[in-house]
C-alpha cells in the first residue's frame, strides 16, 4: 500500500539522518542556489574539479527520492526549499565521491534489505508507473539512489565506530537528570478574570484602533477551485483486494510490534493503549484506508495526465470543464490566506501513517502552500495533494487584493481586543505585586496554598514532570509544559518563580512553586537504562560522523554553484 512507502527503519536511524542533513545544509549555503540545470562549470567543486552535471543531476534526483521516501512529500518549489535541495545535492556528490574514494560498497544483500525496508508490502512494478514517472523520475534513478543510500549508512558506520563506546556510570547519571521529577504548584493569573474590570473611556476604542490599523488589515486572499478524489469511493475495492491476502495477519502482527512505542502506539482517541485485539483491528482500519487512498491517488494522477493532454490545459476553465465531463464534482473554496481558512479541507496530518503521525504538516497546510505558490499564468496544480482521507486536484479560482477594513465595519472585535490588552496590563501588575507578596511569605515560612487563598489567587497543582516528559494530563491546558520545564526543573524545593506571561495563543501568566522532588524509580531506572544507553550511541553516532564531516569538506574545499538559475522541479 501507498502508506507504507515511508520510512520504515528504526528511529535510531532517523535521528542519524536528520543530523546528517541539517550538517550537510550549513556547509553549502554560501551562494545563491534556485534549484538545478546549471551550465558544466557552475554547479560547484570538490578539491578543484567542476561537478560534472550528469553527478549533479544523479544526486538532485537521489535527494529529492529521500525527501519523498521519509517525509511523503516531494520538495516544494518555494526559494528557501530550492536552496536545501541545491546544498544537499552538493552533500550527497560529496558523500558519493567518499564512498569512492573510502571503497565503501553497498552489498546487493543491503540493497535488497533497503529496497523491503523502504517499500514492504507496495508493489514494485507499480512503483515507476504511480510513483517516479509523474516526478520525472525512472526505476534506474530509485535503484541508483537504494545503492547509494546504502553505501552512505555504511559509511556514516565507518566514519563514527569510535563513539560506540558508552560508560554505564555516566548513562546512569544521564539518565537521572533526564528522569529527577519535580512535584510543583502554579499561582495561575488569567485574562478572563480582569475582562469585567476594564473601563472603556470616550475615544479609546478609536485611538486603539488608529495605533494598531495594520492588525486589522486584511491580506491578500484567493479562492480555489478543486476535485475530492475521496478514499471512500475506493474502499470497496480495498476490501475485495485485502480479502485475496493470506498473510494479511501477519501484515498486521508486524505492524502491531515494531511501533514506536511498542505495543502502546496503538492507542484510542483519549490517547489509552489499545488491547491487542482492538490495536489490530484499528490497524486493519488503517491498511484498508492505505489501499483506497492508493486507488484515489491513482484516480487523481490520471485525471492530472489527461487534463495535461488538453488543449489550454492551464485553465481553471478547463480543468472544471474536463471534471464535469468525467462525472467530478468542482468545488469552490471561501476566500482564505495564508495563515487562515480552508475549513473545507482536512486539518489532519498528512496520510494514515500508522500511528506516526509527528511531525507532518496538516492537508489544510500543504493545500495553502500550494495555492500560494499559484500564479495567473499557471494557477492549476496538476499533482494531487494527498490527504489522509482524500486526494486533491487544486486551482486558484481568484485572487483578492489586500485591504484594510474600516472601524466601524470591525468595532466589536476592535472592542474586545482592547478589552483583552487592559486585562493582560491589569493582569501582568496583579502578578508581579503578587510574586512580591510570595516572597516575603514564604520567606516567613507560609504554606504556597495559603498565601494564594489569602489573596484568592487559583492554585493549580501539577503532577510531577521531568526533563523526559511530553505531555500533561488532567491539567488546565493554559498551562504550558515546556515553560514549567524551563522554570521547575532546576529551582529549590520550597521557592517560587518569577511571575511568567504566559505564550501566546493563552493570554495569562503564571507564578510556579517547587513542592517536592520524589525519589528515583529504581525499577524504572533498571528497566530503561539499557535503551537509554543506546540513544546515547546514537547522539555521539551523529556527533562523531558531523566532525568527519566537517573536516573533509574542510580539506576538500568543496564550493558550492557560482550563480542562480532554475530547474523545473516537479513535486
Amino acid at each position: 500500500m501507498f502508506g507504507t512507502i515511508r520510512k520504515h527503519s528504526t528511529w535510531l536511524w532517523v535521528v542519524i539522518i536528520a543530523f546528517v542533513s541539517v550538517s550537510m545544509v550549513v556547509f553549502f549555503t554560501d551562494s545563491p542556489m534556485d534549484g538545478g540545470s546549471r551550465g558544466q562549470s557552475d554547479l560547484g567543486s570538490i578539491n578543484g574539479r567542476p561537478i560534472a552535471q550528469p553527478e549533479y543531476l544523479d544526486a538532485w534526483n537521489e535527494v529529492r527520492l529521500a525527501q519523498f521516501l521519509y517525509t511523503s512529500k516531494w520538495p516544494a518549489n518555494d526559494e528557501a526549499s530550492s536552496r536545501r535541495l541545491e546544498s544537499e545535492t552538493i552533500s550527497r556528490v560529496f558523500l558519493t565521491q567518499k564512498m569512492k574514494e573510502m571503497d565503501v560498497k553497498a552489498s546487493d544483500k543491503a540493497v535488497a534489505l533497503m529496497i523491503q525496508e523502504q517499500l514492504r508490502d507496495y508493489p514494485y512494478a507499480s512503483l515507476e508507473k504511480e510513483i517516479l514517472q509523474p516526478n520525472g523520475l525512472g526505476i534506474a534513478d530509485y535503484e541508483r539512489f537504494v545503492r547509494n543510500e546504502a553505501g552512505i549508512r555504511q559509511l556514516i558506520a565507518a566514519a563514527s565506530v569510535s563513539s560506540r563506546l558508552v560508560v554505564p556510570s555516566e548513562a546512569e547519571s544521564l539518565w537521572r537528570k533526564e528522569n529527577q521529577e519535580v512535584s510543583t504548584q502554579v499561582a495561575a493569573f488569567w485574562t478572563s478574570n480582569y475582562i469585567d474590570k476594564v473601563v472603556i473611556t470616550n475615544g479609546a476604542i478609536g485611538s486603539f484602533f488608529t495605533n494598531r490599523m495594520g492588525f486589522y488589515r486584511l491580506p491578500e486572499r484567493q479562492t480555489l477551485s478543486y476535485i475530492e478524489f475521496s478514499a471512500s469511493n475506493y474502499l470497496a475495492d480495498a476490501d475485495k483486494k485485502l480479502s485475496t491476502l493470506t498473510n494479511l495477519n501477519d501484515i498486521v502482527s508486524e505492524y502491531y510490534f515494531r511501533g514506536r512505542n511498542g505495543t502502546n502506539a496503538w492507542t484510542d482517541e483519549k490517547g489509552a493503549p489499545l488491547a491487542e485485539a482492538a490495536a489490530k483491528e484499528k490497524i486493519k482500519g488503517e491498511i484498508r484506508l492505505n489501499d483506497a487512498l492508493l486507488s484515489a491517488r491513482r484516480a487523481a494522477a490520471e485525471f492530472g495526465t489527461e487534463l495535461m493532454s488538453q488543449p489550454e490545459p492551464n485553465q481553471v476553465a478547463t480543468m472544471e470543464k474536463l471534471a464535469t465531463a468525467k462525472g467530478q464534482t468542482v468545488r469552490m473554496t471561501k476566500p482564505f490566506d495564508r495563515n487562515t481558512g480552508l475549513e473545507e479541507f482536512e486539518d489532519e496530518l498528512i496520510g494514515a501513517r500508522m500511528s506516526e503521525d509527528s511531525n507532518l504538516d496538516t492537508v489544510r497546510d500543504t493545500v495553502r502552500e500550494k495555492a500560494f505558490a499559484l500564479t495567473d499564468t499557471q494557477p492549476v496544480l496538476f499533482n494531487a495533494i494527498p490527504g489522509k482521507h482524500a486526494v486533491y486536484i487544486i486551482a486558484r479560482k481568484g485572487k483578492i487584493p489586500s485591504e484594510l477594513q474600516p472601524l466601524d465595519k470591525i468595532k466589536d472585535k476592535v472592542t474586545a481586543d482592547y478589552k483583552t490588552f487592559m486585562a493582560l496590563e491589569q493582569l501582568r501588575k496583579a502578578g508581579q505585586a503578587f510574586q512580591v507578596t510570595l516572597a516575603i511569605s514564604l520567606a516567613a515560612k507560609k504554606s504556597f496554598a495559603d498565601i494564594c487563598a489569602a489573596e484568592k489567587i487559583k492554585v493549580i497543582d501539577i503532577p510531577p514532570i521531568s526533563a523526559g516528559t511530553r505531555s500533561l494530563t488532567n491539567v488546565d491546558a493554559r498551562v504550558s509544559l515546556r515553560v514549567l520545564q524551563s522554570l521547575a526543573l532546576d529551582m529549590e524545593v520550597g521557592k517560587a518563580s518569577q511571575f511568567v506571561s504566559a505564550q501566546p495563543p493563552t493570554e495569562g501568566g503564571f507564578i510556579v512553586y517547587a513542592k517536592s522532588r520524589p525519589a528515583i524509580d529504581d525499577a524504572k531506572l533498571k528497566a530503561e537504562l539499557p535503551a537509554f544507553v543506546s540513544q546515547m550511541r546514537v547522539y555521539r553516532q551523529n556527533e562523531a560522523f558531523q566532525q568527519w564531516f566537517r573536516k573533509q569538506v574542510e580539506l576538500a574545499k568543496v564550493a558550492g554553484p557560482k550563480r542562480e538559475a532554475t530547474i523545473g522541479a516537479q513535486n
